[in-house]
């Protein structure tokens, strides 16, 4: 969570499912702190969790207005009242972070960002006429976003299915620690994993260029002609052409997409089609507002490809520049990292939901002869420089499902590894361990 990415929800000018404004109030107005009650319960029902951004008034998100009062920011990032007050609601109570911003118009908002529940759904624990009633669970539903008691069955399936994926995960974490051999998945072969089928398909889907192949002119920061990207496939073995019905694409890659830092993975833009073709989906993405470029398909083979700009290319930043004369861009340490374990943590969602024995993850970053590898934050320093002469790097991993289960952010580090060595930079596990979880799973605060 940063000022940056609050900013350009806002811009967007309307709320987002994992995304809720609140008006400026006080934590002494109960009425007010009920509302945030309610909206901290849903975020926290949905997965990934959301934030709520206190001062802006749902009419006003593009202008950004009108903001906290200095007493009022003070209020809402006294963490322990805070948390006393929305517990006085919820049972269990909502994990969270506080973040302040003073935006770049001068207005003060303070952000909760809640977590995804972990052992059991908040459900409210008390009456507030005209906002909460006892015993009733809210979410926020797919559609227009806005927190509610559970409207549909649709929804009430979304709630049980994480809960039931959550225990799913948690049996096998305990079950690994206990030492039990949830491991022995059988390996596949390259013949079972039949990667010329897979390969089929990834061809169709990429047969026609995409907006990461040509941005649209101005969208790349000054200086960078062509631009580098990251090459996902994603290939839940053995091949079936068959493992989801075609008109449950949607639905199925809606509900799984990853979202550790805000921006889903992958990006689904509700206000425009989805691309249908038989048995896969597709969807090209160029949100300007945002300086975001993607490319995604979904088959019903339940293999994934996903495609998207690198950071340093669309954000004009001074930690995001390369640092020696001859370099022709940059790679951010962080962008590969943080979207590895996210790209492995939809492998792990999509293992829970298929029935399949192996998950193979193949990436590249493409387009970077001339890329200088930089960490992307001035908190950090890489004694280089690692400048790449090739013009593709990769890393692959073929990984039993129990495996992927118990550990997807492990999965994440080392396919981040493969990559970082091929440009020299020698890190050890626990140094990007630290970074992700500094940086995805920061100390609730």
């Amino acid at each position: 969570m940063d000022q940056r990415y609050v900013e350009e929800v806002l811009a967007l000018g309307h709320e987002l499912r994992s995304f809720e404004v609140k008006g400026p109030g006080s934590i002494n107005d109960k009425a007010y702190v009920a509302k945030v009650a309610r909206a901290a319960m849903a975020m926290g029902n949905i997965r990934d969790g959301g934030q709520i951004c206190l001062g802006i008034d749902n009419t006003k998100l593009a202008a950004m207005l009108p903001g906290l009062t200095a007493e009022q920011v003070t209020e809402w990032t006294n963490y322990d009242n805070v948390s006393d007050q929305l517990a006085k609601y919820s049972d269990p109570p909502p994990t969270f972070r506080i973040d302040p911003f003073t935006l770049t118009n001068c207005v003060a908002v303070v952000v909760l960002d809640v977590e995804e529940f972990d052992s059991g759904v908040h459900i409210c624990k008390k009456d507030y006429a005209g906002e909460l009633q006892t015993g009733q669970i809210y979410v926020r539903p797919r559609g227009k976003p806005r927190s509610v008691q559970v409207p549909t069955l649709a929804d009430m399936r979304d709630l049980t299915d994480l809960a039931v994926d959550k225990g799913v995960r948690d049996f096998v974490r305990r079950a690994g620690a206990a030492g039990l051999p949830l491991d022995g998945a059988v390996k596949l072969s390259p013949q079972d994993l039949d990667a010329t089928r897979f390969d089929n398909e990834s061809s169709l889907g990429w047969a026609e260029p995409s907006p990461v192949d040509k941005p649209t002119p101005g969208t790349l920061v000054a200086g960078i002609t062509v631009a580098a990207y990251s090459d996902v496939k994603l290939r839940p073995g053995p091949y079936e052409d068959d493992r989801i019905r075609p008109h449950e694409l949607a639905d199925f890659v809606t509900e799984r997409a990853v979202r550790l830092r805000g921006w889903p993975v992958p990006m689904i833009d509700y206000r425009q089609p989805i691309a249908r073709h038989g048995n896969w989906i597709a969807q090209d993405l160029q949100a300007e507002i945002v300086q975001h470029v993607e490319a995604w398909r979904l088959f019903t083979s339940g293999q994934f490809l996903h495609r998207r700009v690198v950071a340093t290319d669309l954000h004009d930043a001074a930690e995001l520049h390369a640092e020696a004369p001859d370099a022709t861009g940059a790679i951010a340490v962080w962008d590969v990292l943080l979207y590895l374990v996210e790209v492995a943590e939809l492998g792990a969602r999509f293992a829970t939901s298929l029935d399949v024995g192996t998950i193979t993850i193949d990436v590249s970053l493409e387009n970077i002869a001339g890329r200088e590898l930089i960490p992307g934050d001035f908190g950090r320093i890489l004694q280089g420089p690692y400048i790449s002469s090739a013009n593709r790097f990769a890393a692959h991993t073929d990984i039993d499902v129990p495996t992927l289960l118990g550990a997807p952010r492990a999965v994440g580090v080392d396919l981040t590894q493969q990559i970082l060595r091929q440009f020299g930079l020698n890190l050890s596990d626990t140094v990007l361990d630290q970074w992700q979880a500094q940086t995805l799973y920061p100390a609730t605060r």
